[in-house]
């Protein structure tokens, strides 16, 4: 397997009690239990419920929604009588008359009501696919090949995007169904076996011909013009990932998630259906709608992708829950970590100096702080909470940029795209949530985060959520304080004791010039906390021990202050003997 395409997919873990800490504005949750095998990612939602009739964009208020209607999309065919056709010809001369009736303009209106409809009844299995496209094992899928020349709006230079479908096989068995809008009419875009390469693989003419769609990809001019290159996939239950320009895959987003890291098993709603819009000549974006569906939910989403040094994609979604939801994620970005220097706990011989996808937790709180959660691969699963209001935004960030960094030429981690949320109206209280599972190598995705709200979603009662979505390989945001672009933690040779290095950097000199630091820890005592200029990178670098005593865990916090004003992004870090 290449390391530059992981599939969708990340390890469940099974959980135990919980512990519950407040470090510095972070309320941290630690679970106790071992991980299980099974394949799970992380959620966390907000909610807000549906009244009325609008789906402008700009205005999000969780007292707004169109109205709900019946729409006939549960099933295409009807089982009752036809009317018996009139015969008299003065009749028949006036119907010649009246115009035939047109299609109503394809609308968003129409994959929410599709979605309410859906939600009243249970969710129905995909059409099967044939046993030797599941069989094939990850080799064998990447062969199928999508024909170029098939692509979506090819022969049309004018639009500057282009769509290419993806098969059934291996991992990804559910049926997609896919729509192509073009002058605001609606029609279905076939699955046809001739658009396809495969080559000596082991598939009958039969088996070919029932293969289906199970994504797309959207490709465009992202890097240089007349060059192709992906911009954003969307494949695999709700899974999707996007690329800015300068960016390779690493992190993914999902349209939502049900029960993540839940000794009850988490659930796995997938987009079943979409909608693609034919983007005017010379577009700046694309949209695209998508029908979610799954055991305890149904949803409606729109994307409004724009690419470009920073690609933005603007996500508006409606919920129909079939049964009371407790445990939903919202906005959930997916990542791997697998070890850098901070790991205090290794345990491997890979001569790279870091491997992940995403190195920390970002976090812009509604109080002015700034946090900064280095991520880690634990030892068992762990589970944090921070705010008990939606944040401003936060994301996963990859800091480290050099090839010095990571030294692998094939999977270019210092490539991986940062995702930031933004969130739009009123998330409603509840917390943003943090899931780490622990991983023995770099093919599963082991990091979740996503808002979860505190009041449950209820049977029947729409909720609609918004937020905006930064994909780039600058820093998405830039905080007015200083950040943090290094943690390392290590044994100290004379005391035996854990060691923290923590580097600030600054454009402005000013700003850690005569700074304090301030150091605390939930359990333990923190020893001899020093901050010094660091030459080699132009800022200061605080260092300190810790006594941990009799504790096998601590939640520590850091930042450096000017008369009690934080001049630094706030660290947290939980340290397990």
């Amino acid at each position: 397997m290449k390391l530059t395409e992981r599939p969708y997919f990340i390890p469940a873990a099974a959980l135990g009690a919980v512990t519950l800490i407040l470090a510095g504005g972070a309320l941290i949750a630690s679970l106790t239990s071992s991980p299980s095998q099974q394949g799970a990612t992380d959620g966390s939602a907000a909610t807000a419920d549906i009244e009325a009739a609008d789906t402008d964009e700009t205005n999000l208020s969780p007292s707004t929604a169109p109205v709900i209607t019946p729409l006939d999309s549960v099933a295409d065919i009807t089982s009752e009588p036809l009317e018996e056709v009139e015969t008299d010809a003065a009749k028949l001369a006036s119907a010649s008359t009246t115009p035939a009736p047109t299609a109503a303009p394809f609308s968003f209106e129409q994959v929410i009501n599709k979605a309410q409809a859906l939600s009243e009844h249970e969710v129905q299995k995909s059409p099967p696919v044939p046993a030797a496209a599941a069989a094939f094992n990850y080799d064998q899928y990447r062969r199928v090949e999508f024909k170029r020349e098939a692509a979506e709006w090819t022969p049309d230079e004018a639009v500057p995007f282009r769509v290419h479908y993806d098969p059934r096989g291996y991992l990804f068995n559910d049926e997609v169904k896919l729509n192509i809008i073009e002058n605001g009419v609606a029609q279905p875009r076939p699955y046809s076996e001739a658009e396809f390469s495969f080559f000596d693989l082991p598939l009958s003419d039969q088996d070919k011909q029932a293969v289906g769609f199970a994504g797309f990809h959207v490709t465009t001019p992202l890097n240089s013009s007349g060059k192709w290159d992906d911009l954003v996939s969307f494949k695999g239950a709700s899974f999707f990932r996007a690329l800015s320009a300068g960016t390779v895959y690493g992190a993914s987003a999902r349209g939502m998630a049900i029960s993540t890291a839940s000794p009850t098993g988490e659930e796995f709603p997938a987009f079943r259906e979409f909608w693609l819009v034919k983007p005017e000549p010379g577009a700046r974006s694309m949209t695209v709608y998508a029908l979610l569906n799954g055991q305890s939910t149904t949803g409606a989403f729109r994307f409004v992708i724009t690419p470009g040094t920073a690609t933005i994609i603007d996500v508006e979604a409606v919920f129909f829950p079939r049964r009371k939801l407790t445990e939903v994620g919202i906005a959930p970005i997916t990542s791997m970590y697998y070890f850098s220097p901070h790991s205090i706990n290794r345990g491997n011989r890979d001569y790279r100096v870091a491997v992940h996808d995403s190195e920390g937790l970002m976090i812009e709180l509604h109080n002015g702080e700034w946090v900064w959660r280095p991520l880690a691969n634990p030892s068992q699963l762990e589970i944090s909470t921070f705010a008990t209001e939606p944040p401003l935004g936060f994301g996963l960030i990859q800091r480290h940029r050099a090839f010095k960094d990571y030294d692998d030429l094939e999977a270019s981690y210092e490539l991986r795209p940062n995702v930031w949320i933004a969130p739009k109206g009123d998330w409603g209280a509840g917390n943003l949530t943090l899931v780490e599972i622990p991983t023995t190598n770099e093919y599963n995705d082991n990091i979740v985060v996503s808002w979860r709200p505190s009041t449950p979603w209820d049977a029947g009662k729409p909720v609609r959520m918004a937020y905006q979505m930064t994909w780039s390989l600058p820093q998405p945001v830039v905080a007015p304080v200083a950040k943090i672009t290094a943690t390392k933690v290590g044994i100290s040779p004379s005391t035996k004791r854990p060691v923290f290095l923590i580097d600030f950097e600054s454009d402005n000199d000013a700003l850690l010039r005569d700074a304090i630091p301030e150091v605390s820890t939930s359990n333990g005592t923190i020893i001899a906390p020093v901050i010094r200029p660091n030459p080699d990178t132009g800022g200061m670098r605080l260092s300190f021990e810790l006594d941990a005593k009799d504790a096998s865990l601590s939640e520590l916090r850091a930042r450096l202050t000017k008369a009690d004003r934080p001049v630094s992004e706030t660290w947290l870090y939980r340290w397990r003997s």
